[in-house]
């Protein structure tokens, strides 16, 4: 069977699958460290938290706004199935937020907000990484990534650290309290290197080839 050219198989299902469990640990790595502790989120999602904050407009409907264009671009550059995983992955966000909602996850409050901002970067990065290996997104600045990755080869760890610094600083200039907005720079940052980790296999080996020189020049000094 095939679907704009893309033939669905087992290969095809098992990474929708895959994708779905990963937007699934991002969006509840927002409802359990994020949203308790008044951080803000990366990406086009923070963006998204930005806009109903100073204009009132639903964060969906942002998320939704924005990924018209990136979509549009995004079809005249990548593979098509990579965009027909994106679709899925983009309507999961919502899903899996009414999902939380309706079973209450209301998530942590740390007395130190640095512990959420390190426990937000792992396992929205374990999230993000997974939707990586699916070769699929889920819209917002991973599609980005994922667009510059494929055309001019850069490293999609950069694209989204870069893009939430963007959003970070903007966010600082109207809502975001300085400390909260230091913290949510490491969550960032740690999530950008954690999607790398789980979502890239040489990144993997690159980090274990370092590792086991630094091994030998320690023990052999």
């Amino acid at each position: 069977m095939k679907l704009m050219g893309v033939k669905i198989d087992q290969k095809f299902m098992r990474d929708l699958a895959i994708l779905i469990v990963g937007v699934g640990l991002y969006v509840l790595s927002v409802q359990l460290f994020v949203i308790p502790n008044r951080l803000a989120s990366n990406g086009v999602a923070g963006f998204s938290v930005l806009m109903d904050f100073v204009f009132g407009i639903n964060p969906a409907l942002t998320f939704f706004l924005v990924n018209i264009p990136l979509f549009a671009f995004g079809g005249r550059l990548l593979p098509r199935r990579i965009l027909l995983l994106s679709v899925p992955g983009a309507l999961s966000m919502s899903v899996w937020l009414m999902i939380y909602e309706a079973l209450g996850v209301t998530g942590f409050q740390f007395s130190h907000v640095i512990f959420a901002g390190i426990l937000d970067g792992i396992l929205s990065g374990i999230g993000a990484g997974l939707v990586i290996i699916s070769e699929g997104t889920f819209g917002g600045s991973i599609l980005l990534g994922r667009i510059l990755e494929e055309q001019w080869d850069f490293k999609i760890d950069k694209v989204l650290f870069m893009v939430d610094v963007v959003v970070l600083s903007v966010s600082l200039l109207t809502f975001l309290s300085l400390p909260n907005f230091a913290v949510t720079l490491l969550s960032c940052y740690i999530f950008s290197k954690m999607t790398l980790i789980v979502g890239r296999a040489e990144y993997r080996q690159l980090l274990m080839h370092r590792g086991k020189r630094i091994y030998r020049k320690v023990f052999a000094s």
